[in-house]
């Protein structure tokens, strides 16, 4: 996370599962009017949480890598009953609820990228997507896109994994993550493995302040039309942006779990029940019951679990929901820019870690 997400991505924030050095970047805003969805909603999204037992298997997929002090809480899940009101009164019976003392919130959403590639350059596939050539160091500025894509190193060179085509490939680093499918129908999984260390710029952003698209028509799909129409000037757009992805192949046995998320979850983000956070905010691995709606302005609620983080994922009342991979992923991530009521669920009797959460009624 193609994806995808994009609307979202593209114009105003940066991949969640991709951890884009903080910068100063316009504020995502609230769309305030509904969007006709290609592909509706499923039922089960809609409303009420009715499978809050995904929760607690996605809050299980984190106790690996949480603290020994949330290893007691993590027994119990395990051994907790996947059923909706065993793992309704869990969350009830082991959490406190608590708010932000004040502010409005934002609910984006993100995917895994699929897209089609080469493991040779062809005339279709030619862009090169790399792993983490050798002489990138941690924290220091590398080669901008513009000098990775005109002169590459000959440590860029060796690190070439495959070659895709050039719009697709900018996507997939905007996600941070995605499946590949070759031409023989094989499955690759790319992850997230280090960045130049350059400020990300939305090239959505990009095209309204040039008076290319409006505000009002920026989506996905006008992004790829611009392209479409302006292939001289692709370079340009995409060039906007000096922050460039690296990626590793990932090998898991289990290729149906998402990617592995800023936690580096063995088990994969968890589809509608992941979500990225501002972990100055929000710790890694918390609970959290949300209040939003679908593009449509459908409401839901439901218990997430805070797994990831991203750039461009700033804020208290901030989140940015992990969408999984294909078509209802693609037609809600580029969409989904919704208000946010958050709620964070925090173990009983602990002492509470952010002086500006104030405490809550917890009705899942």
């Amino acid at each position: 996370m193609l994806k995808k997400r994009v609307l979202g991505l593209l114009l105003l924030t940066a991949c969640s599962s991709t951890p884009h050095s903080p910068q100063p970047t316009p504020q995502a805003r609230v769309r305030t009017v509904p969007v006709a969805l290609a592909i509706p909603v499923p039922v089960e999204l809609r409303g009420q949480d009715k499978r809050p037992q995904e929760a607690l298997q996605a809050f299980t997929y984190s106790c690996p890598r949480l603290s020994v002090q949330w290893q007691s809480l993590c027994r119990q899940a395990r051994l907790t009953q996947m059923t909706p009101q065993a793992a309704r009164q869990f969350f009830q019976h082991n959490f406190d609820s608590y708010t932000f003392d004040s502010g409005s919130g934002l609910l984006t959403g993100y995917m895994e990228a699929q897209l089609k590639c080469n493991w040779q350059r062809t005339p279709t596939y030619s862009y090169p997507v790399h792993g983490v050539p050798a002489d990138l160091r941690k924290g220091v500025p590398y080669l901008t896109r513009r000098q990775i894509e005109t002169t590459p190193t000959p440590a860029l060179r060796r690190a070439e994994l495959l070659y895709c085509d050039k719009f697709d490939a900018f996507v997939l680093g905007v996600q941070g993550s995605g499946r590949v499918v070759m031409p023989d129908g094989q499955v690759v999984k790319l992850t997230y493995a280090s960045k130049n260390n350059r400020a990300y710029t939305s090239i959505g952003r990009v095209l309204i302040d040039a008076g290319e698209v409006s505000r009002e028509q920026m989506s996905m799909q006008a992004i790829k039309h611009w392209v479409q129409r302006n292939p001289q000037r692709i370079d340009w757009l995409l060039q906007q942006n000096e922050s460039y992805v690296f990626y590793q192949i990932d090998t898991r046995a289990d290729q149906p779990v998402g990617p592995p998320g800023a936690m580096a979850l063995k088990d994969g983000l968890m589809p509608f029940r992941s979500v990225a956070v501002d972990p100055q905010h929000i710790p890694m691995g918390t609970p959290l019951f949300i209040r939003s709606q679908w593009p449509d302005q459908s409401p839901f609620s439901r218990i997430v679990i805070a797994q990831d983080k991203g750039g461009a994922i700033k804020g208290r009342i901030r989140a940015d929901l992990f969408l999984g991979h294909g078509d209802l992923a693609d037609e809600l991530a580029g969409r989904l820019q919704s208000p946010l009521d958050l709620h964070v669920l925090w173990p009983k009797g602990w002492p509470v870690p952010n002086p500006e959460w104030v405490p809550s009624p917890f009705t899942s």
